[in-house]
């Protein structure tokens, strides 16, 4: 069995004439034999501790938060790298500890609390104590991986509607974050800030299609 590990996957320190030279050499270079080996997979969760967010404003509606849809690809345990422009690599020994889309719905809500500390920030299906605005959050994820360039990417987009199924806003996000060490930890903690990078722009968003829904 051969298995591809980013262990030492590096920050982007290179210029990236020598980042394009050293291509496929490089990480052929990670290869390793495992045959006749037991390798006990790592299983990560993203950093428990979010980010302080800024208070986004005086919001005082419900957000309600559908879990993310994942791209097909994403919804394996795996930890995904992203090798060049067409090809990917999954992990099999560095693996998510619970799915992925289930901790990112989490993780936002989270962060969507701190932003906007007067509104019910829920799950998509709980009962909110303050009805008014309502605002239904959709996320739609296609990048959520480690690139070869020592950046961590997340890249999707979101729906805001209202009660009555009116899209407020349909915006597109990417996100770039430079890994701070090397290997999956660094990653992983990457697409954390990453992640609630896109939470401060989403409560931005809310409070000022807050206002549109009160008004109409």
């Amino acid at each position: 069995m051969i298995e591809m590990t980013f262990t030492h996957m590096r920050r982007p320190k290179r210029p990236v004439g020598l980042l394009a030279a050293a291509g496929l050499g490089l990480f052929m270079s990670m290869l390793v034999g495992c045959a006749g080996q037991s390798i006990d997979p790592s299983r990560y969760t993203l950093p428990s501790d979010t980010q302080n967010a800024a208070v986004a404003g005086d919001f005082r509606g419900s957000v309600s938060l559908a879990s993310p849809r994942m791209a097909s690809y994403l919804q394996d345990d795996g930890i995904v790298m992203q090798l060049d422009d067409i090809r990917i690599h999954q992990a099999r020994h560095h693996l998510w500890a619970e799915p992925l889309d289930r901790q990112l719905q989490e993780r936002i809500r989270q962060h969507l609390g701190q932003a906007l500390p007067n509104a019910d920030v829920l799950r998509r299906g709980q009962s909110a104590e303050a009805p008014t605005p309502a605002l239904h959050v959709q996320l739609d994820v296609d990048r959520f991986q480690g690139r070869d360039d020592g950046m961590a990417v997340v890249r999707g987009q979101w729906r805001i509607r209202d009660d009555n199924d009116r899209t407020l806003s349909h915006e597109s996000f990417e996100i770039e974050r430079p890994l701070e060490d090397d290997g999956y930890p660094a990653l992983v903690r990457a697409l954390g800030s990453a992640w609630d990078t896109l939470g401060d722009r989403l409560a931005d968003t809310l409070v000022e299609v807050a206002v549109t829904a009160e008004t109409n």
